[in-house]
């Protein structure tokens, strides 16, 4: 099948000028997926959707995407995008109604920014343009653009997500979430990565999303090896959820007891813990709050284990023995504690 045979047209009536045109589109029984990348960008062999996804106007340049293309704008923002666009407008614009290579489909992108940021539309919805000129820019092989749009999308993304929605343009709030972690990934801003991958894999949601759990703490883990104030260690282990903690199994792992210049080397042992609710909702309120005190990440584990070591140390050798309940000996530690 030839590319011609691949595309068809789709009518258009611009609602700015309101002139009626055709522009191609990839039929989905060509579009063959090869690999979808960690920040969400699909790679297709032969013809991509992308470079399609901007609909430009051959007489006076409006840019939108083909979903909202065909939107009606109310009359005074037409008539200002009608003035912006006339003097933007290029002598030598390519022709976006036929087969497009990528360079006409980043200039088509670019254009759609250029149209968003004069319709003022929300930061969802440019973070989401600002992504596809990175995606394109980077299968040109331009990595400074790539990090540019990224960046600009990043902080649109963060922007869109600080408003409080349960999506984010065609994003839910876990995507989104997960996303802005990967994009900090991506642009070597380790920490704020690490952080925004722990949002994703705490959230509530996450398990509506499985593919994006893994790919969460595969980043997660790739993230804290690259921010040089960690020590490298696995992420949250697999079946952390609102019941569970699992402590993770290392030989030799190393900690630093109350005598700074003392260190003990202690095996980790796996050991299934089920929790209640309101207890993993705490342990997570204190893995934040100290990540907004200090910037620096300790896990829900580290914090269990921490706590376990505190009462070792209290109680020593004195442990409590005249108990037949949960409750029973939870007062014994309270009591142990106040002596």
């Amino acid at each position: 099948m030839s590319n011609s045979d691949k595309l068809f047209a789709r009518k258009y009536t611009c609602p700015i000028c309101k002139t009626p045109f055709t522009s191609m589109a990839v039929r989905s029984s060509a579009s063959y997926v090869v690999e979808k990348e960690s920040d969400l960008h699909t790679i297709y062999r032969g013809l991509s959707p992308l470079h399609y996804s901007i609909i430009v106007c051959s007489s006076c340049s409006y840019a939108a995407s083909s979903n909202t293309f065909n939107d009606d704008l109310p009359d005074k923002v037409s008539k200002q995008l009608a003035g912006a666009l006339l003097k933007l407008k290029a002598d030598n614009s390519p022709n976006f109604n036929e087969e497009r290579n990528v360079d006409t489909a980043l200039i088509s992108m670019q254009m759609g920014i250029r149209t968003a940021q004069l319709k003022k539309v929300p930061p969802a919805e440019l973070a989401g343009l600002l992504l596809g000129a990175a995606w394109i820019s980077r299968e040109i092989g331009n990595e400074e653009l790539e990090h540019t749009y990224m960046r600009e999308a990043l902080t649109n993304y963060i922007e869109a997500y600080k408003n409080g929605s349960d999506s984010i343009g065609n994003l839910s709030d876990v995507q989104a979430v997960y996303l802005i972690g990967e994009l900090n990934l991506r642009l070597g801003n380790y920490n704020e990565a690490v952080n925004w991958f722990n949002q994703a894999i705490f959230h509530k949601n996450i398990k509506k999303y499985p593919q994006i759990e893994k790919q969460a703490r595969d980043q997660w883990a790739l993230a804290r090896e690259n921010f040089h104030g960690y020590t490298p260690e696995s992420p949250v282990t697999a079946e952390i959820s609102t019941k569970n903690i699992i402590v993770e199994n290392k030989e030799n792992a190393e900690f630093i007891d109350s005598n700074p210049k003392k260190k003990k080397r202690r095996p980790l042992m796996q050991m299934p813990i089920h929790l209640y609710s309101d207890q993993i909702d705490w342990i997570t309120g204190l893995v934040n709050s100290g990540y907004t005190a200090t910037r620096c990440l300790v896990t829900r584990e580290e914090i269990v284990r921490a706590l376990l070591d505190a009462v070792m140390e209290t109680l020593d050798d004195n442990l409590p023995a005249h108990f037949s309940s949960e409750e029973e000996l939870k007062q014994l530690f309270i009591e142990g504690f106040t002596r």
